[in-house]
């Protein structure tokens, strides 16, 4: 009996340093190892600048923006094309429902074509992120997909509002956690980067953001709550921001810092300049990740926050605020977080988007009260961690991976 191939072109961030990009990567090596020689895909490849390139004999990838006539960020008009020009098996996406919704009267339309013209027709897989109470429009077309997939049951409740005739087409699959390249460090191991990085600093109680400086994570907050620990509680305290200053999706993040008291090398630092935007190796990732105290996210809305199960796999306490997938994260109940719960109602002029924006004083008090449960080896503390960790191994890429191949070979 012949070998099925699986010809699929898929759309999503590859060889990129983004949340996504590390999605698809864990897929596509996994479902090289589940389909062998039988995969074959063509990657329009969203944040990839480079030239084309294959993997193996197998995998083709197409940089999104760089191939698009029309200079589209997500290559949508060349993901369009290639699915007109070539019969494809199966369509995977992963993106933002903003970014495939306006596709999909095109999919329709090309797939009329095709059958018209007695082609074959493409099934279609859409794995999306949710991280705020989504809009009508939003939900627009999400029937023609044959399979949909969300991160967490906050995306699945608020997909399902926007349009019930989904019901029976999605379901949830959680991120996976690499285990292997985020993991806790001796207490050695992390006391003698945390000299070597930090120097003379790193005796404070250091407190890490690791996320893109851009409107939805709310580094300015960040900043804000620290500044109200360090003025009122604790002066021996320093803010990492692993992260761009002047990321174009974002704030200046030194004009901000420059009106304050913070010293930038005494009470605060960015990673090298290097790192900026190509982001440290996973090596050294892990190593920032355990020579912090804590780990602290501001976001105003998460489809998943992959830097927060990352701190956890390094056994950080995580503060992160109790909304959309965070509150997932962090447990109902806070059992694997210290939540923020004072939120208040922001809408920014990039997307006109209401998400929840956190108290600078609860953030000061929170910090203040992970400090002293550290200082006093507090049960609640120690706790917290043990939860997140056992969570975080239980986020294996190898099933969720297995999730999506079992649906390729059914569709395909």
């Amino acid at each position: 009996m012949s070998q099925k191939n699986y010809r699929i072109l898929a759309t999503f961030d590859y060889n990129a340093p983004t949340g996504f990009a590390t999605v698809s990567k864990n897929l596509v090596k996994n479902w090289k190892k589940i389909f062998g020689d039988s995969l074959k895909m063509d990657i329009v490849a969203v944040n990839y600048f480079g030239d084309d390139y294959t993997e193996g004999d197998n995998i083709r990838v197409i940089s999104a923006k760089k191939k698009d006539v029309a200079k589209d960020d997500w290559g949508r008009y060349v993901f369009m094309r290639s699915l007109k020009d070539i019969d494809y098996d199966l369509i995977f996406c992963l993106a933002d429902l903003g970014t495939i919704v306006p596709m999909i009267p095109y999919l329709k339309e090309i797939k009329d074509e095709k059958k018209a013209a007695n082609r074959k027709q493409f099934k279609s897989i859409l794995y999306f992120p949710v991280d705020f109470a989504l809009t009508p429009n939003l939900g627009a077309g999400l029937e023609f997909f044959d399979s949909l997939a969300t991160y967490t049951e906050y995306g699945r409740f608020h997909a399902l509002r926007i349009n019930p005739a989904i019901k029976g087409k999605i379901k949830v699959v959680p991120h996976g956690n690499n285990m292997e390249n985020f993991y806790p460090l001796t207490a050695e191991e992390a006391q003698s980067f945390r000299k070597e990085y930090f120097g003379e600093n790193a005796d404070k109680f250091i407190i890490g953001s690791v996320n893109r400086n851009q409107s939805r994570k709310d580094i300015p907050t960040t900043i804000f709550g620290f500044l109200e620990y360090w003025e009122n509680h604790n002066k021996n305290s320093f803010l990492y921001l692993h992260m761009n200053p002047k990321d174009p999706m974002g704030w200046h993040l030194r004009t901000i810092l420059a009106q304050t008291p913070l010293r930038e090398g005494k009470d605060f630092m960015f990673p090298p300049q290097d790192d900026y935007n190509k982001g440290a190796d996973l090596l050294k990732l892990n190593k920032i990740y355990n020579s912090f105290d804590c780990f602290l996210s501001t976001a105003t809305g998460g489809g998943w926050e992959l830097t927060v199960t990352e701190a956890m796999s390094a056994r950080k306490p995580v503060i992160i605020p109790k909304h959309t997938s965070l509150e997932h994260l962090g447990g109902a109940n806070g059992e694997r977080a210290y939540f923020l719960e004072t939120l208040y109602p922001i809408v920014a002029m990039v997307d006109n988007i209401i998400r929840f924006q956190c108290d600078l004083y609860e953030i000061s008090d929170t910090l203040d009260q992970v400090y002293k449960d550290k200082k006093s080896h507090a049960l609640d503390q120690t706790l917290k961690i043990e939860k997140a960790y056992k969570f975080v191994e239980s986020l294996n890429w190898n099933d969720i991976s297995k999730s999506f191949a079992e649906d390729i070979k059914r569709l395909g």
